[in-house]
């Protein structure tokens, strides 16, 4: 019996029909969707569903047995990029990487494909990713701002939908001085997490700002 993802678990009011993708993944727009990293059963899901083009934003590790995902993308014909970032370890996208992702995406689009971006769980790399793109649609952000004044409300609704709501902002900072030593490590981690995030979504802003 196939199932169908209503309304409400699209963006921006689109009501995609899936047949066989796991609910974890999320329409940014006709061209794009978005999620944690695949398995394989899904990359070749993803391809039924119209998916020829696959964005991996995790960071580079010997780890994770990450290589299955390229082979299964291979045997399934679709194209694999491998982009890494790694907020912690100061690895952030530029501007260049942000243009270049976006565009790719819609050429991708106009050859009748869809992309989907993905990192580890889908909700930093992911989310800025995907909030880029859904701005631009892989124009230049200087071609974004019409006459009608109305850039700053499609910026406001895209963070919202494609940052906010997605619980990019998870961790708080917290206070790390503890006489427990595994728990002031983890503190301390918590608030090394806080602040590359926190870096790394003030620097999209810039690269969104006109």
């Amino acid at each position: 019996m196939s199932t169908t993802i209503n309304s409400k678990q699209g963006y921006f009011g689109c009501s995609p029909s899936f047949t066989s993708l796991p609910k974890k993944y999320k329409m940014v727009d006709s061209s794009l969707l978005r999620g944690p990293h695949p398995s394989v059963i899904d990359v070749f899901k993803l391809k039924d569903e119209g998916v020829t083009q696959i964005y991996d934003f995790r960071h580079l590790s010997g780890g994770g047995l990450k290589f299955i995902e390229k082979i299964a993308c291979k045997l399934a014909g679709i194209e694999y990029i491998r982009k890494p970032f790694s907020f912690l370890e100061g690895k952030y996208p530029t501007g260049e990487d942000y243009s270049s992702i976006a565009k790719s995406v819609a050429q991708n689009s106009e050859k009748g494909g869809k992309a989907l971006f993905h990192c580890n769980s889908g909700t930093h790399r992911t989310s800025l990713m995907s909030a880029y793109y859904a701005i631009t649609k892989g124009k230049p952000v200087i071609d974004c701002v019409t006459s009608d004044g109305k850039y700053p409300e499609l910026v406001e609704k895209v963070m919202r939908e494609q940052i906010i709501d997605t619980n990019f902002f998870s961790r708080n900072r917290v206070d790390i001085q503890t006489k427990n030593p595994l728990k002031r490590m983890k503190n301390i981690y918590n608030n090394r997490v806080e602040k590359a995030t926190r870096k790394a979504f003030n620097m999209f802003v810039d690269f969104i700002s006109v």
